[in-house]
């Protein structure tokens, strides 16, 4: 069981890490700690589009992420 646990975690940490490699490959002046803008202006609408892609990704993410932890509940309530 926790291996199946730790399998969702290193998933989400893995699509987390992917997205920050991605943003700093496309968007030369992505910074992501900065308080106000993420990007250079002439960078924003890059920004943006990935920012878009990566909430769609996200999301689908945390579907399959839900339907694994349902069947995981399962198990636990049938014993199997």
């Amino acid at each position: 069981m926790s291996a199946q646990l730790q399998a969702l975690v290193d998933r989400v940490r893995r699509n987390e890490r992917d997205w920050e490699a991605t943003f700093h490959e496309c968007i030369p002046t992505y910074d992501p700690d900065h308080p106000d803008q993420p990007a250079e202006d002439e960078y924003m609408g890059d920004y943006d589009q990935k920012n878009d892609d990566r909430a769609h990704d996200s999301r689908e993410l945390l579907l399959d992420l839900t339907a694994e932890l349902e069947a995981l509940i399962r198990e636990l309530e049938t014993g199997k």
